[in-house]
């Protein structure tokens, strides 16, 4: 399954479903129960009964009707923990730290106020001077992990959406303590454009990223790149974090941000950020000055 979700004027969300033979995206706000739970492990039947219901055209579905509505964040649910993970690519802990060499990746969180509401635009806070991007392929987690094993955290993905990881690398690297402040300024985790059900990506080991700043790649990478493949990724923050349904793992990003050039090339008023993946969507996002 594929769900699109979007947010009206009075900030009601609405929700789409992909349906392919015609096109186009479904309402479905009103079954919102009951899509969570044919998402759930458990849910199978339900999802099968769904999937019945899409293949035949959703004959008695009524389109989106886009009057009023933008894209918003590609979550189902508020998730409880954003939980993520640096210097998973070697090229991207080269140009962080130097060191290309890495056993196990960072782990930090992001706060769940910096949910994007609005994907069509990144604020650059007030003042900040350093804004940068970094393009994830985001887990959403559908069954309580603790101290999982990579194939407990396999069975327990519920599906994939892509994050941009936006950092304001002064509050993140120069004003002490943990990366967290960096990270977790309103709009600075946006997900988006659908949440794609495993079920449609039966291999994340080998998706192709990609990041784009005013139409010039920056980013540009497979997640076979990753250190560890992302169910080990998942099992990995579990040893340290139970995560819960809704739950984020967004697996860090590939090297290309704006700080590891030569010089540093940061976000500036106006830029036009894209990231992709050819199996999730196309976000594209406008840097707006606070």
């Amino acid at each position: 399954m594929r769900l699109q979700y979007y947010v009206d004027e009075e900030g009601e969300s609405v929700i789409g479903l992909w349906v392919p033979k015609r096109r186009e995206y479904i309402d479905v706000t009103a079954q919102d129960e009951q899509l969570w739970s044919a998402m759930l492990p458990d849910g199978k039947k339900l999802r099968k009964e769904i999937e019945t219901w899409i293949s035949k055209g959703a004959p008695d579905g009524v389109p989106v009707d886009m009057k009023g509505l933008v894209v918003s964040s590609a979550l189902h649910v508020q998730p409880n923990t954003i939980a993520c993970l640096g210097k998973c690519y070697a090229a991207h802990a080269q140009e962080f730290s130097g060191d290309a060499q890495v056993s196990e990746p960072s782990l930090f969180l992001k706060a769940t106020s910096s949910i994007s509401s609005d994907l069509s635009y990144v604020l650059n806070p007030e003042g900040a001077t350093k804004l940068d991007y970094e393009v994830e392929l985001a887990v959403i987690i559908g069954d309580t992990l603790h101290r999982a094993t990579e194939a407990e955290a396999r069975r327990a993905i519920l599906g994939y959406t892509l994050m941009c990881d936006y950092s304001e690398r002064s509050y993140q690297l120069e004003h002490g303590g943990q990366w967290t402040k960096g990270k977790s300024y309103d709009t600075f985790a946006p997900f988006g454009p659908v949440l794609v059900t495993k079920d449609e990506i039966p291999d994340p080991d080998h998706l192709q990223l990609q990041l784009k700043v005013n139409g010039e790649i920056r980013q540009n990478a497979s997640t076979s790149e990753l250190i560890m493949p992302v169910a080990a990724l998942v099992a990995y923050v579990s040893q340290f974090i139970t995560l819960n349904p809704g739950d984020i793992v967004s697996t860090g990003t590939p090297g290309g941000v704006g700080m590891g050039m030569t010089p540093p090339r940061y976000l500036k008023e106006g830029d036009i950020v894209e990231f992709s993946c050819d199996n999730i969507g196309i976000v594209s996002q406008t840097v707006v000055q606070e």
